[in-house]
């Protein structure tokens, strides 16, 4: 490229190289093209797999005249946020977006998502709507016994409001993008960014915290990204122990104020 890309796309994954593949696919399919693309492989045991999966793939994007930067970490870190954490460092785009191994994205998911953001430039982060697939019976199953319930079809949007952050999160890591510059400022205020500490929920974490730090977001109120449940899916193959509050009293201490206009935290701890 003559010039650095506007987006970053940054890729976790382990030992999943077909849902990759699938996932690699949509990323290649998007009609925005002036992006890169770091995969962050947080040390998959199939290695030749993987190394054949990227050569093929940075061979392709090539062809559209996009970086394609696949990394490995040396030891397994245990959950996403580290792996995201090392693509951000090595990010050369304006804007960061996410995508999951196991998820895709639709053709117009960046399109929607950069023309949104650039509507406003006082705009930290905007995020999408999901589509939830069940692939399989046995899945379905799974999450009415795990989760109580077995989401399908197309999510409803949720409205940025850092109150109801408190509650749940609405905002999935694959549906977001934000701007680097914004996430740099969050690391300045708190000290870190993706929670390295956390085993579930980071992407929570990480949307609570944006707030806290006193930077906002926007839906943007269209479908653009394809969730899939299947059985290896994380919300069904961790222990419910290692699932943690989403915002521990030593995060919140860190990140205190005794008053924010922007977010209306007023400073009383409260935790989930």
């Amino acid at each position: 490229m003559s010039h650095p890309p506007k987006v970053s796309v940054i890729i976790s994954t382990y030992n999943r190289p077909a849902l990759l593949e699938r996932a690699l696919e949509s990323v290649y399919a998007q009609t925005f093209c002036d992006f890169e693309v770091l995969v962050i492989d947080d040390a998959s045991p199939c290695v030749e797999e993987m190394q054949r999966l990227v050569t093929r793939w940075e061979a392709r994007f090539a062809e559209r005249n996009i970086e394609f930067w696949p990394y490995r970490i040396a030891e397994n870190s245990g959950y996403q946020c580290y792996p995201k954490n090392r693509g951000i460092e090595r990010a050369s785009g304006d804007y960061i977006a996410y995508l999951d191994d196991d998820n895709e994205w639709m053709p117009h998911h960046l399109s929607a998502l950069v023309a949104a953001i650039e509507m406003d430039f006082s705009t930290d982060m905007v995020y999408s709507r999901l589509h939830y697939v069940i692939e399989d019976e046995e899945t379905r199953q799974r999450l009415l016994e795990k989760v109580g319930t077995a989401p399908e079809g197309d999510t409803i949007g949720t409205a940025w409001n850092p109150q109801k952050l408190i509650e749940k999160n609405y905002v999935d890591t694959s549906t977001m993008l934000h701007s680097k510059g914004a996430f740099w400022r969050m690391v300045r205020e708190q000290g870190y960014g993706w929670d390295e500490t956390a085993r579930r929920y980071g992407d929570w974490n990480f949307v609570h915290r944006w707030a806290l730090a006193g930077l906002n977001g926007r839906l943007v109120d269209v479908i653009t990204v394809k969730y899939h449940w299947h059985k290896n899916s994380l919300q069904l193959t961790r222990p419910a122990i290692e699932t943690p509050i989403t915002f521990n009293y030593a995060q919140w201490l860190m990140t205190r104020k005794e008053t924010d206009a922007a977010t209306g935290y007023t400073g009383s701890a409260q935790t989930h």
